[in-house]
């Protein structure tokens, strides 16, 4: 299923009707970001919504599934079967962002957790210069890698490889700040 296609029938559909964004989005119960986020062909509705929004703009499921107006009353066997296989890749898509949602929130926390400790067990001194590095390296790289597919998606993504490429700066001013201060004697005893 197209996801551009998808929200450029939303958006003609509701502007035939000649309603908002806001007014589409209260008949669904939903946030007029989200049928903006449809409309741009950065998402699809949940399967949830999918019947609530074929009856708010007077279209079929089948219409809303193939992205397009359906001329006939009768629906041929292979439009439906199409529909259907639409239905279930919409389904398995969102089931995949469910997961990916869940992954992230749990890495997230464990990832916090982990912090936590190892700022309990280093002074702070030691956790800045030893700890920070690695961590700003591995956000860095990540964010790095994010931009790319969000380039490859056609997305925006300056400010996040701009991120990226600044926490890969920090770990390499730490080195250099270390390196300097090494080269002038090291660290003073107090």
């Amino acid at each position: 299923m197209d996801s551009r296609k998808f929200g450029e029938f939303i958006a003609m559909i509701r502007k035939e009707k000649g309603w908002t964004q806001t007014e589409l989005a209260e008949k669904l119960n939903v946030t007029d970001k989200a049928v903006s986020r449809w409309e741009r062909g950065l998402g699809f509705p949940d399967i949830n919504t999918v019947k609530p929004l074929a009856d708010a703009l007077e279209v079929s499921i089948l219409e809303i599934m193939q992205s397009e107006k359906e001329p006939e009353d009768e629906i041929p066997a292979d439009k439906a079967a199409e529909a259907l296989e639409n239905v279930i890749s919409l389904v398995v898509h969102q089931r995949q962002m469910e997961r990916r949602n869940i992954v992230i929130s749990v890495l997230s926390a464990a990832s916090v957790v982990l912090l936590i400790f190892l700022m309990d067990l280093m002074r702070w001194e030691a956790f800045i210069f030893v700890c920070m590095p690695f961590i700003f390296l591995a956000i860095g790289i990540v964010l790095i890698i994010l931009s790319v597919r969000r380039r490859r998606m056609k997305l925006s993504y300056y400010a996040t490889l701009i991120l990226g490429i600044l926490a890969l700066l920090l770990p390499v001013m730490i080195c250099l700040v270390l390196l300097l201060a090494f080269a002038f004697g090291g660290p003073a005893a107090a």
